[in-house]
């Protein structure tokens, strides 16, 4: 691969050597967590349980436009740090399986990404706190991401090998791999220690302007964003081009949801559209990152990276189309059909 292709890595991934052997230790340590999640004690079971409602109840929580959007925003900003917290928690367990603590990190950082869109439409509120926010939100997703990282391109590799039908390098298993895949207890500090101060920023004034026009009004530069970079040539575009678009996607998704309760049937369905063609991107881009590491390994490990880069082409094709189809109408059409359905409320 040559350097043109090469990725910007903002956080330490996998040595070229240990790729493979890293999908076999997930491979194996995910068996054996199913195995050891048939004996955990009625306490462990509990916290899951109790996070799995806090993610539930988080997922049907939407600005409501039947109130005013100082009190509706308050409740989904509690909810979502609350969500981000539970998550956090449950991947700093050392009790709890393997892959339930990797659920937590992919869980907190969903709701992060989340946070992130709501900071932007909800930015009129806190305008002295909005900088302070962005930096703890994305300090909170980097203490995280490593972990994130390293999970997502062994469970690519594991993938890869699967389609290819060949069994994947035998590694030997046990307690220091399982710690080399879960999060540290230092970047779970930075991470709590992140979201405070994102949450302590992000309080919304009360004498800061904040009604549905300004929200809606932030909904349309994001539109407008995403939808320029939808319809424009892809041709060429860089694995950082595509990187920063799959954010644009992902966090218009992420407004849509939020603002539920301001569009219909037709808009719902472009948010699906929207958060498919993110993941495709997200998954492009995990691909050309393990292309890049095991290219030059074995000749095992240059037959992946070259499936691995053929579907890397494909994912990009389905982003390109399904973004395109969800982001027709433009941002003032988007604004008036959101301003008459609150107005209706």
């Amino acid at each position: 691969m040559n350097q043109n292709t090469k990725i910007i890595r903002e956080t330490q991934t996998l040595l070229p050597g240990e790729a493979l052997k890293a999908a076999e230790r997930s491979k194996k340590i995910r068996q054996s967590s199913s195995q050891n999640s048939l004996i955990d004690s009625q306490e462990n079971q509990k916290k899951l349980v109790a996070a799995e409602t806090v993610s539930v109840d988080r997922a049907i929580l939407q600005l409501d436009c039947s109130q005013t959007a100082r009190v509706t925003a308050r409740a989904v900003l509690a909810a979502e740090f609350s969500a981000v917290r539970s998550g956090i928690v449950l991947a700093s367990n050392e009790s709890l399986p393997l892959i339930e603590r990797l659920a937590g990190v992919h869980r907190s950082r969903r709701g992060l990404k989340r946070l992130q869109a709501l900071r932007d439409l909800l930015q009129p509120g806190f305008p002295q706190g909005r900088v302070r926010a962005r930096a703890g939100i994305r300090r909170a997703k980097a203490s995280l991401a490593e972990t994130r990282q390293r999970d997502a391109l062994a469970s690519l590799l594991e993938e890869l090998c699967a389609l290819r039908g060949q069994p994947l390098t035998t590694a030997p298993d046990g307690a220091t791999h399982a710690t080399h895949l879960a999060p540290s207890s230092k970047c779970i500090e930075e991470a709590l220690e992140s979201v405070s101060i994102a949450q302590r920023t992000m309080r919304l004034c009360s004498g800061a302007p904040l009604d549905w026009y300004e929200i809606t009004g932030q909904f349309s530069k994001t539109w407008k964003n995403a939808r320029g970079l939808a319809h424009r040539a892809w041709l060429g575009l860089g694995e950082k081009d595509l990187h920063e678009t799959r954010k644009k996607f992902q966090r218009l998704a992420d407004q849509m949801a939020v603002l539920g309760g301001c569009i219909g049937r037709k808009e719902y369905s472009a948010r699906n559209r929207l958060r498919s063609a993110a993941d495709n991107l997200g998954r492009a881009r995990d691909l050309a990152l393990l292309a890049d590491k095991i290219e030059g390994t074995t000749a095992e490990g240059r037959a992946l990276a070259k499936r691995a880069l053929a579907l890397r082409a494909k994912a990009i094709r389905d982003a390109r189309k399904q973004s395109r189809c969800a982001l027709t109408a433009t941002a003032a059409e988007m604004v008036r059909m959101m301003n008459q359905r609150i107005k209706q409320s």
